[in-house]
């Protein structure tokens, strides 16, 4: 799911804030900790064209690449932190105050950000082609890897019979070219350089198999961080919007790029060829659903959810 980027940071102590109130000049600070991901680009710009303030906020970000860390530092460290549905789901069963506070990027047909490819060499043309062979994955309880056992499921082929290998993104090139593995699961911006190779074969775009257009990440705070800042909660959401306007202006495009590069730290010729997103900032509770069955089904998941408490309450305050 993630861009590759860099290590994990030190994360510093903030003062915390409350009840729509913090800086000297009126505004509320908002703590936000984010990876180096393409969907962040939304809240970058939003700082850094100014749609932050303009809806009454100030905000400190913080880069914390391990975002499975982030849940429990919500109310602590953090206000608002990037999560993925299944953290968010699963943090939840365990008891913790996590809710969605607004989306991010969003997986469609026509931009897809993540792949699962095969090597003609091994004879994988299709998910059938699968069954004993090996797929070299991101993460295996991660959401790509639930969407292609989902793939893999839907066509036929049990998820068990599949080995898995863990392949990191910057080597699923090679280690497909070599016949180290028979499959890799990738992302953007690795897909275009894997299907160079005149041997490789895209064989989905896994999270498209489970809905048309779902949700992959998004920004997640706590159900009482949300209850005392509802201004600054839709003020966040707003600024957000604002944001992906100014993105999908097709002139602001080089900008934008520049944005991506200063908080990821990619070479300026990956960021140049990166294929962004569709970006989104409302929250995506009909994706809620579909992750849950899919943990289920495929990871084991027993939790006791309540769906229809999953998203911050609104205001237009």
């Amino acid at each position: 799911m993630a861009l590759v980027g860099a290590a994990l940071l030190t994360v510093s102590a903030v003062t915390a804030c409350g009840g729509d109130g913090g800086s000297a000049d009126g505004n509320t600070t908002i703590r936000i900790a984010h990876n180096s991901n393409a969907g962040v680009l939304s809240a970058r710009v939003a700082e850094a064209q100014g749609y932050f303030e303009d809806h009454g906020l100030t905000v400190k970000f913080t880069k914390v690449e391990n975002v499975e860390t982030l849940p429990p530092a919500l109310g602590k460290s953090f206000d608002i932190v990037l999560s993925t549905p299944t953290l968010l789901l699963s943090s939840s069963a365990r008891g913790l105050d996590v809710v969605e506070a607004a989306g991010t990027s969003v997986e469609v047909k026509d931009n897809p950000t993540a792949a699962v490819i095969g090597s003609g060499k091994t004879g994988v043309k299709s998910a059938k082609d699968l069954g004993g062979k090996t797929v070299g994955v991101l993460n295996e309880t991660g959401t790509l890897h639930l969407a292609t056992q989902y793939w893999l499921e839907k066509n036929g082929v049990s998820p068990d019979s599949v080995k898995v290998a863990q392949v990191n993104p910057p080597a699923g090139k090679d280690q497909l070219k070599a016949g180290r593995v028979d499959a890799v699961e990738t992302v953007t911006p690795f897909i275009d350089s894997i299907l160079a190779d005149k041997d490789s074969v895209l064989l989905t775009h896994p999270h498209l198999e489970m809905a048309p257009e779902i949700g992959l990440i998004l920004w997640a705070t706590s159900g009482s961080w949300a209850d005392q800042n509802p201004k600054a909660l839709a003020g966040f959401r707003k600024a957000l919007a604002d944001a992906v306007k100014w993105i999908e202006d097709s002139s602001n495009e080089d900008e934008a790029r520049e944005v991506l590069g200063d908080y990821t730290g990619l070479p300026a010729d990956v960021v140049g060829s990166l294929k962004l997103p569709k970006y989104a900032a409302e929250p995506r509770p009909q994706d809620h659903k579909v992750w849950l069955k899919a943990m289920r089904d495929y990871a084991d998941f027993k939790g006791k959810v309540d769906l229809d408490k999953l998203v911050a309450g609104d205001s237009d305050g």
